[in-house]
């Protein structure tokens, strides 16, 4: 049985050494130790009570009855004792083990927050060591420096904490999902949202198997999707790893008032009212009104600031969308922009002030609407709106053209203007010449005798409309919008018509009808005729108001993307439950247009006289003309895909541009300059789109949320020759944080500590980071056996040697002594 089990037991340990040599291969071998060992040895207890003592028993026994000296009878045990010993050593097979080692060096695991909370700004008001702190950091004050920043500047002292005392960094950034981190990266704070404890079991799970003595989490602490930190922390503390925490972020801003623009217009015409949206939004507040305040700021470097609108708000969370109207009168009269800021005042306790004001800037236009008219036969929609558009603003000049009248005819137009001869088909004489189309009772394939100038028509109009302009479409009960169900033109419209050109009600009747506004707590800047919404409804809805219709033309509804301003008081032809709408407007694609379902405009003056007609009609025309109107050059448009983006995507960029003859420009790109918050501007280059002349595309990262400007020098054109008409154009978009970000962005103390406290770790914050070093404490690498070399002590010729010369000695002696 001895034999065959040191032959296993010889066979497994070389299978061992020869497992361990492989892995030195690939690891390489760090530390040497050198031992002596004995692999058949049995139990410590065995040979100091058992074996040991035998030896030494069985010696003495042997020699205890010759009549020996004291001297020879000790000197003969003692040499049979150590061949005993001897011989226990030999079956206990004493080795040699020489051993190499790697040193594995403990790792630490860097998770630094990358969500859109992270673009946040803190003023840390009253916590001097955190501002003190922010500013050596980063180099700036702490109300303008974001969290990002700060967590990427707290970066070189945490690894350099880690790596004086032993440890290997990992850095790796959060926020829905875990990523490595560059040397060189910086963190943007962009994340669509924060997955705190997905994250840290990604980073388990990523290193498992590796030496990970802690983890260190440089985050805000808002986690708001994924699994609980919580059960990340379980995980880590059944591995026994550590989690660290640093909070970023000031902690102490619970209560805050925010003050959100939701819309304003990018560009008005001169006199027009100014309708700007905004949401009021509260947190750690106990219900409550605050007064929201609309004012208007002078432009030309005056401190005048003028109060035109406020509104009482309540304080909730979800915060609540109110509209606040500008009158028509500018502080600085004849500017080009007007400036409008909203204020609250700030609460008890609130640190964050900065988000209680919000700015808004709009262009003005000085520039007229030039509007083209065309009408099939005089009806009274005709008749008293060719009165009205030739007398009601100088800002407006008008042509029109009746298609029953006589050759001899002198068509009706603004004074100063020549009489037009014909309809104008070309889409030169309507881009050059035109910002808004009326077409009335007509049929446009029908406005000339020739029919290709009637096909010529409708693909200049629909050119016209993709390109900025303004169409408006009146209802007749003969060709308008009847004549054009079906067709390609019927595309244009806001409104899906049956294609049949039919409708269920399609006659006038004896009763009189009333108007219905689809959004009377917000309506829409055409049908807002009064600044106070009660009177405002009154207008459209109660018997009182404005005279009411008796015919519509009814529709199938609104087309998708479309808005419906008005609606029939009763009747549902199309849909039931759904009353038929009356006014709908639209976009196509950046070409506004409007659908009049009815021929009852003119009976608004019958109670009010033209105050309320020419209001409505003046609104309708601005808007519709703001899509030429908003840039100084009609050549060039400039528009955002969108009007608001999260921090996390980029913003993608069109521009259009003609030649000097109003063609699509053939140059391979189109510069243009983008503003941001801070107001610094940065070029981009739009590359021309491919098969798509005159049409410029491009993209852009945004870095921080807020209002960004886009504009064009139209100066200069794409060919980079000077242009006859130069101005502003411009577009804007809002880059705002993820919703998941932005719902709470405050920090969340509280949570990282109970995140380290699981664990065994420490809490710290910007001012005692680094206080991190002791979290590592020195001297903890792992040493793991790579190869094993056994060397035999007892089979060498000393050892043989050492056997014989003790058995040689006692034989001798026993010779002496007479024993043998």
């Amino acid at each position: 049985m001895m034999p065959s089990l040191l032959t296993m037991k010889i066979a497994l340990l070389e299978s061992l050494v020869q497992a361990q040599e492989s892995a030195v291969a690939s690891r390489g071998a760090d530390a040497v130790q050198e031992t002596w060992r004995f692999l058949e040895m049995p139990a410590p207890w065995i040979v100091a009570l058992i074996l040991v003592p035998g030896a030494l028993a069985i010696a003495t026994i042997a020699y205890w009855r010759e009549s020996l000296s004291r001297r020879m009878r000790w000197s003969l045990v003692t040499l049979r004792a150590l061949s005993f010993l001897l011989l226990l050593a030999v079956i206990f097979r004493p080795v040699f083990v020489r051993q190499e080692q790697s040193v594995i060096q403990p790792e630490v695991l860097f998770l630094f927050d990358d969500s859109g909370s992270m673009a946040s700004q803190d003023p840390y008001i009253g916590a001097d060591e955190a501002r003190r702190a922010v500013t050596a950091l980063t180099g700036k004050s702490p109300e303008t420096a974001s969290r990002a920043e700060i967590a990427t500047a707290l970066r070189p002292g945490l690894i350099e904490a880690a790596t004086e005392r032993g440890y290997v960094p990992r850095t790796l950034r959060f926020a829905d999902d875990l990523s490595t981190l560059g040397d060189n990266t910086t963190l943007s704070g962009r994340g669509a949202a924060t997955a705190l404890g997905d994250a840290i079991r990604a980073a388990l799970a990523g290193h498992r198997g590796r030496y990970v003595s802690d983890i260190v989490v440089v985050s805000d602490g808002r986690s708001n999707v994924g699994a609980l930190p919580e059960e990340a922390a379980l995980a880590a503390r059944t591995s026994g790893i550590a989690i660290n925490t640093v909070l970023i972020g000031d902690a102490r801003t619970e209560v805050n008032v925010h003050v959100e623009l939701v819309d304003a217009p990018e560009s008005v015409l001169e006199g027009d009212q100014v309708e700007i949206a905004a949401r009021v939004s509260a947190r750690g507040t106990e219900g409550g009104d605050v007064t929201l305040y609309l004012e208007e700021l002078s432009t030309n470097g005056r401190d005048e600031v003028r109060l035109v609108a406020s509104v009482e708000v309540p304080l909730v969370e979800s915060g609540d969308r109110v509209v606040l109207v500008a009158g028509r009168d500018a502080v600085d009269f004849g500017s080009t922009e007007r400036r409008f800021r909203l204020r609250v005042e700030p609460l008890q306790d609130e640190r964050v002030i900065d988000d209680n004001v919000a700015f808004a800037t709009v262009a003005v236009s000085r520039e007229k609407v030039r509007v083209l008219y065309v009408e099939g036969y005089p009806r009274y929609e005709y008749r008293f709106l060719n009165t009205e558009l030739r007398r009601m603003d100088e800002r407006i000049d008008v042509q029109l053209y009746l298609l029953s009248a006589t050759p001899d005819f002198q068509q009706d137009r603004t004074k100063g203007l020549a009489p037009l001869t014909s309809v104008p088909t070309s889409r030169e004489e309507l881009l050059e010449n035109y910002d808004v189309v009326i077409l009335g009772d007509v049929n446009p394939y029908d406005i000339s005798p020739d029919p290709a100038k009637g096909e010529e028509f409708v693909r200049s109009l629909t050119e016209f409309v993709e390109r900025g302009g303004g169409l408006c479409l009146i209802a007749g009960p003969y060709d308008m919008p009847r004549s054009i169900a079906g067709t390609e033109f019927a595309s244009l419209l806001p409104v899906e018509l049956d294609r049949t050109g039919f409708g269920a009600v399609d006659a006038p009747t004896e009763d009189e009808y009333r108007y219905t506004l689809e959004e009377p707590a917000a309506p829409h800047e055409i049908v807002r005729l009064e600044g106070d919404l009660e009177v405002n409804r009154t207008l459209w809805e109660a018997p009182r108001g404005l005279k009411g219709f008796f015919w519509h033309f009814p529709v199938l509804g609104a087309k998708p993307g479309s808005q419906v301003l008005l609606r029939h008081s009763t009747i549902s032809t199309a849909n039931p439950g759904e009353r038929d709408p009356l006014l709908v407007v639209g976009y196509y694609p950046s070409g506004r247009t409007m659908f009049l379902g009815i021929e009852a405009s003119y009976r608004w003056r019958n109670r009010y006289g033209y105050r309320y007609y020419e209001a409505f009609w003046r609104n309708a025309l601005r808007w519709l003309a703001l899509g030429r109107m908003r840039s100084g050059d009609r050549r060039f448009e400039l528009e955002a895909l969108r009007s608001e983006y999260d921090i996390s995507e980029r913003v993608t960029l069109e521009a259009r541009v003609l030649d000097e003859d109003f063609r699509p420009s053939d140059q391979p790109s189109q510069e243009i300059v983008i503003a941001g918050p801070d107001g610094e501007p940065e070029n981009l280059v739009l590359a021309g789109v491919t098969n798509r002349p005159g049409l410029y595309r491009g993209t852009y990262q945004p870095e921080r949320p807020g209002r960004y400007t886009a504009k064009i020098d139209s100066g200069a054109s794409a060919s980079g020759s000077a242009s006859s008409s130069t101005g502003r154009v411009s577009t804007e978009f809002m880059v705002t944080l993820p919703s998941r970000e932005s719902a709470d962005p405050s920090p969340d103390p509280e949570g990282l500590a109970r995140l380290a406290g699981a664990t065994g770790g420490v809490a710290l914050t910007i001012d005692t980071a680094d206080e991190i070093a002791q979290a590592f404490p020195p001297d903890q690498e792992r040493r793991e056996p790579v190869s094993s070399q056994l060397d035999d002590a007892w089979d060498r010729w000393a050892t043989l040697l050492l056997a014989l010369g003790i058995l040689g000695v006692e034989w001798i002696l026993r010779k002496k002594a007479e024993l043998v």
